[in-house]
């Protein structure tokens, strides 16, 4: 018999996809782990039981999504939005305001896009009409519809344009001003457009009414004028023809306008040129009208402000407002470089837009001068649905079909002269929010099933896109939420949080500098009636929606080492009792329970009247429920001269277990035994300390032990073990692993293993 020895390190390739089982060669094979439940990965290599979870005492209204507002470093707040509300908490996780009659669905409130910049929160979805929630006090918010800027007599409303009809369709309007007739080409209206706008030549319409698919009255908000571009007549020397440049007019021939504003052009004077004229249409784009002289010069000219009267002329220059209950509403929104970013409407799915300079309700493109307004498509080769957009290093545009990107311009910002988007990536982005994580941006493919991170490559001048659940595929089950957070007061490693449909949330560590990235999976008990169903990180605390029985919890990680409970509040008393009377949310459930300084003291049956009588008296417990912990390994490998030994019957004998602050610890089901608290499995009045808990005596092996022969002392104080503690395992498998659980909820740290395999 031949024996090896193994040592994993390190499990920083995380719970690996059971399709990587055969792939002893690869370097996460080495480093991964069959399973990684509940625990949390170090930056430094090892593995530690989770946070337990915090009760705030705030029950949520129902389902509910979580969200951040960062308004400073000392006014931070949790939004939860659930069906017609949003919910406010303080950082304590403390109700302090909620917004009613909101117009978010069960359904949609995890297809909301939100971003929020200072005071003010932006909130979308592309069938309700965005949504602006301001913070108007420490405690206070209010809700309302977004507005565009518009001229105080409201002539003018600074907003996206767009003819969505064909482009051959006219539009006739009766008069000049107040209230006139449009009658279109072709079915234009419906009843829905009453209360919005069109625009003739530049002029805004507002529809009044509605009366066919062709015809509609509107107000005239100011005065219909056409107006031509400068200097758009053309003149021939000895001809009294006169061509006009008017693109896309759709005039009809034979129309008489009245033309204002001319200059004299080509010898021919002002006064022949304005007035009444009959047009004759060249084409599309040009119609010639008799002037009252010959022109001495071929020439072109004009002028710059040449306009006709619009009474009973059809043109094709005309559009409506392109965000309205008619075309539906930006499905995604965005806050960059001091503009205001919206995108993916129904009507317009590639369509982005952006603000002003600063001017964050102000859309007006105006001349194209580098503050105004921006307007452009996504122009890929298939019109795909804008769903999100992502202020990292560059604006990120992320489709249902691909990823592209505008340009980081260094010193210069995006203008509308100088934006341009590129296609970084082919995968499609589902609908949860992506989010700038660890110098990349994280999203969930396009259904459900991997989770990618674009990353620039200053080499390439463009972006990667790489897939982190490749070596993890079973980690994304139904995505339904995305967060993040940078690391607490107590450490620094940075996780990212996918919140899956069944209630599990599969927990990324990255570390770029360290090539540090895996994936583990935490549950919350009673998966399948408790579960996670929303997280996000708000100052470096980790808050979650838990579904608990038909109620919805607001819950906080808690690092506190004692903290080894889910669900959990810290009660405390007078002085130190065994009667305790546990509130009403833990009643006709069992719990289990803990003392502060860090002994578990048993489960317990809560009855309705919520009273129980502890073992021994305590001032305070931790009342709340265990999570099951396990770390299972891959089976060991061996390159021997004739081949492998994987899948040779092999026995895994002496294990050591390289621990560091740990109290509790089983491997494949028997106990290490630690200094620290440990309940005995036997019923023994003369040594049961009244049911209280007892210290084994320190020795570096209890391999084989009997717990009612062990030399035992009772102990009042919490005393975890750092150092290597080792036990022997029997039996020959062909794929033989180790299993790390707990039996008791206690902080655990597992830094290593070493295994002697005998083949």
């Amino acid at each position: 018999m031949a024996v090896f020895r193994t040592f994993q390190t390190n499990f920083t390739a995380g719970e690996l996809d059971p399709l990587m089982r055969a792939r002893t060669e690869s370097t996460a094979f080495r480093n991964g782990a069959q399973r990684l439940r509940n625990v949390a990965m170090l930056a430094t290599g090892g593995v530690a039981r989770r946070w337990g979870t915090k009760f705030t005492g705030s029950v949520l209204p129902g389902r509910s999504r979580l969200l951040k507002w960062e308004f400073s470093a000392a006014e931070r707040y949790v939004v939860a939005f659930s069906a017609g509300t949003a919910t406010f908490y303080d950082i304590q996780g403390v109700q302090i305001a909620q917004l009613t009659g909101c117009p978010w669905t069960a359904d949609t409130i995890f297809a909301l896009r939100m971003d929020q910049l200072a005071d003010a929160m932006i909130v979308c979805h592309p069938t309700m009409a965005t949504q602006v929630i301001r913070r108007t006090g420490l405690t206070t918010f209010s809700r309302s519809a977004f507005a565009f800027s518009s001229l105080s007599n409201g002539v003018r409303v600074y907003q996206p344009y767009y003819k969505f009809a064909d482009d051959a369709t006219t539009l006739t309007p009766s008069g000049a001003t107040g209230s006139i007739t449009l009658t279109a080409s072709s079915a234009v209206f419906v009843s829905g457009h009453v209360g919005t706008r069109f625009r003739w030549h530049g002029t805004e319409i507002l529809i009044t009414a509605v009366s066919s698919s062709t015809v509609a009255t509107g107000t005239v908000q100011g005065e219909l004028i056409g107006r031509y571009d400068i200097d758009p007549f053309k003149t021939t020397e000895g001809s009294n023809v006169v061509e006009v440049i008017d693109v896309a007019h759709g005039i009809n021939n034979g129309s008489v306008l009245t033309i204002k504003g001319a200059n004299a052009t080509g010898g021919i004077a002002a006064a022949s040129l304005n007035g009444n004229r009959t047009i004759t249409v060249i084409d599309a784009n040009t119609y010639s009208f008799v002037a009252g002289a010959n022109a001495t010069s071929s020439a072109t000219g004009g002028g710059t402000n040449v306009t006709f009267s619009p009474s009973n002329i059809a043109s094709r220059t005309w559009d409506e407002q392109s965000i309205s209950a008619v075309r539906g509403y930006p499905g995604c929104v965005c806050f960059h470089e001091g503009r205001l970013w919206l995108g993916g409407s129904p009507s317009q799915p590639d369509a982005i837009w952006a603000s002003k300079t600063n001017q964050f309700f102000d859309f007006d493109v105006g001349d194209g001068l580098d503050t105004d307004a921006i307007w452009v498509t996504v122009g890929s080769s298939d019109v795909s649905t804008v769903q999100h957009l992502v202020s990292n290093r560059a604006l990120q545009i992320f489709t249902a079909t691909a990823e592209f990107a505008i340009p980081f311009l260094g010193a210069r910002p995006v203008t509308p002269s100088t934006v341009r988007i590129q296609r970084q990536g082919t995968f499609g982005s589902a609908l949860i929010q992506p989010l700038a994580f660890d110098g990349g941006t994280i999203f969930v493919q396009a259904g459900g099933r991997a989770v990618r991170e674009m990353t620039y490559n200053d080499t390439q001048g463009g972006y990667d896109t790489t897939d982190l659940t490749m070596i993890a595929g079973h980690i994304p089950s139904n995505p339904v939420d995305l967060a993040y957070t940078y690391g607490s007061m107590t450490r620094n490693e940075q996780y990212a949080f996918l919140v899956n449909g069944d209630g599990s949330v599969g927990v990324f560590l990255s570390a770029r500098a360290e090539k540090i990235a895996g994936w583990t999976l935490w549950t919350t008990p009673g998966l399948g009636s408790d579960a996670f169903e929303s997280i996000c990180s708000v100052g470096g605390e980790v808050f979650a929606s838990v579904r608990r029985g038909t109620e919805r919890w607001l819950e906080v990680f808690e690092p506190e080492w004692f903290w080894t409970l889910d669900g959990a509040q810290l009660l405390t008393a007078g002085s130190a009792t065994t009667s305790w009377t546990l509130p009403a949310h833990y009643r006709s459930r069992t719990a289990k329970i803990c003392t502060q300084a860090g002994a578990y003291l048993g489960e317990f049956a809560v009855p309705a009247g919520g009273g129980i009588t502890l073992p021994s008296a305590q001032t305070s417990i931790l009342v709340g429920w265990d999570f099951p912990v396990t770390v299972e390994t891959m089976p060991p490998d061996v390159q021997l001269p004739n081949g492998s030994l994987y899948g040779s019957n092999r026995r895994i004998g002496r294990i050591q277990a390289i621990i560091n602050e740990t109290t509790d610890v089983q491997v494949r089901g028997a106990h290490l035994i630690l200094q620290g608290f440990v309940r005995p499995p036997y019923s023994d009045p003369a040594r049961s300390m009244d049911g209280g808990l007892w210290r084994f005596d320190e020795d570096a092996s209890y391999a084989g032990f009997r717990m009612d022969q062990m030399p035992v002392t009772p102990v009042a104080t919490y005393s975890p073990v750092t150092g290597v503690r080792e036990f022997y395992a029997l039996g020959y498998a062909r794929q033989p692993h180790i299993t790390v659980t707990q039996g008791e909820p206690y902080p655990m740290r597992l830094l290593g293993l070493i295994a002697e395999v005998a083949f």
